[in-house]
């Protein structure tokens, strides 16, 4: 308590007063700097699912990255772990955002490890953006995502984009 008094009073001579403006003054260039750094989100252990091509039986295989919002460009992004975009969608682009936490029993494990796997699942999260492209057509945008960021990610969409992300959970 002491202590508090002594800088209270301290506050009151000048060069405290000066040391204490300079402090907060240098506090609050550094919050500002960090709030223009961090103006994007980026969460990695994110797959894009490219569409199907027709013709094709099979799709093309999952690119691994990490999906960004990027408040400043006003778009979601996907980069490959390179660092090269593969997708960019602004924000008033984007129609509808939908999750799925689907689930499937673990045959594979039941088969070589124990019966008692059948009764547990594996659980699969995945975010599909509806969007339009320049020309107006529809497309989408399926990302699978990590249980450890799922919810992160969702509720980032949520909120940077304005929009409400319906969800559907298989149990």
């Amino acid at each position: 308590m002491r202590k508090l008094a002594r800088f209270v009073f301290a506050l009151g001579r000048p060069a405290s007063l000066r040391r204490a403006i300079s402090v907060c003054l240098a506090l609050s260039m550094c919050l500002a700097l960090t709030g223009q750094l961090f103006a994007s989100e980026l969460f990695g252990k994110v797959e894009y699912l490219p569409p199907k091509v027709e013709g094709q039986k099979h799709g093309a295989d999952p690119i691994k990255g990490h999906v960004i919002f990027d408040t400043e460009k006003k778009a979601v992004e996907f980069q490959n772990e390179k660092g090269e975009q593969i997708v960019s969608i602004p924000y008033d682009k984007i129609k509808s955002i939908l999750y799925e936490k689907t689930s499937r029993p673990r045959y594979a494990e039941a088969i070589l490890l124990s019966p008692f796997f059948l009764f547990s699942k594996t659980k699969k999260h995945f975010l599909t953006f509806q969007y339009t492209d320049e020309n107006g057509n529809g497309k989408f945008m399926m990302l699978h995502m990590d249980k450890s960021n799922a919810m992160d990610i969702a509720n980032a969409a949520e909120a940077e984009t304005g929009l409400k992300v319906s969800r559907e959970e298989e149990k």
